[in-house]
């Protein structure tokens, strides 16, 4: 080892060596007490312990899927409101008051109770519509066949219809007659061929002919029983006392 030069501190507390020189202070070996010389300072460890209840923040929800959706609300309400009906249709209040209670009695929806009432409105409408369907339908298969009858219909129609008018004019009662056609248009019957073919038949008798024309008086009218034939001149002048026959 080298040697060390002796060293030695002055009044003002310097460490000088032995010629003079001002010694820079050496550090002790010894660390300072209660600090490891090697020691780490690091932060402190996260906690691996979950935090409670009390203070751990829920995240937000999902929105619901389509399979998870609830429905409609199910069930009778309070109160049902008015069922609406198409225009042109009223539906008795009485009846509605009726199916209302029953709706209520079921535990029917608003929606599915409209549902019922659509039903029977399209019932009615059906049932309404099918007279007069059927009645139209009737008149025009009556009409074809009136057109097709070879004894009143086609190029005979019209002379049909003029024969029946003077049919009604001959009954010289203008109320009855216009009374019974307005029955024909009312009923249809006007248009069924039995009928008109009737009608008919009934005019060809009573109303058709024509004058009567005759070929001068018969000299058979003029004879006396046992008499002979007459003259032509007796016959055109019976009342002359000159062709009076003896």
């Amino acid at each position: 080892m080298p040697e060390t030069s002796p060293v030695t501190s002055d009044e003002a507390g310097v460490t000088r060596t032995a010629t003079g020189e001002i010694v820079s202070p050496q550090p002790t070996s010894t660390p300072p007490t209660g600090t490891p010389q090697d020691q780490v300072v690091r932060p402190p460890a996260t906690p691996t312990t979950t935090p409670s209840s009390e203070t751990k923040t829920d995240a937000p929800k999902p929105p619901k899927s389509l399979i998870n959706e609830e429905g409609p609300a199910q069930g009778a309400p309070e109160k049902y409101e008015d069922f609406k009906t198409p225009e042109g249709f009223a539906l008795d209040k009485d009846v509605a008051g009726e199916f209302g209670t029953l709706a209520k009695k079921g535990n029917l929806s608003q929606a599915f109770a409209q549902e019922l009432v659509d039903f029977y409105v399209k019932q009615q409408q059906q049932m309404n519509n099918a007279p007069a369907e059927f009645y139209e339908a009737k008149q025009n298969e009556w009409k074809e066949q009136i057109n097709s009858d070879p004894e009143i219909g086609g190029s005979k129609w019209n002379g049909t219809k003029a024969s029946i008018g003077r049919l009604f004019d001959s009954l010289g009662d203008s109320k009855l007659t216009d009374s019974f056609r307005e029955a024909m248009d009312y009923t249809g019957a006007g248009n069924n061929p039995a009928v008109v073919k009737f009608l008919a038949r009934v005019a060809q008798r009573l109303t058709e002919g024509g004058p009567v024309r005759g070929g001068g008086p018969s000299s058979e009218g003029f004879r006396r029983p046992g008499e002979g034939p007459i003259s032509a001149a007796r016959a055109i002048y019976p009342h002359l006392k000159s062709t009076e026959q003896g």
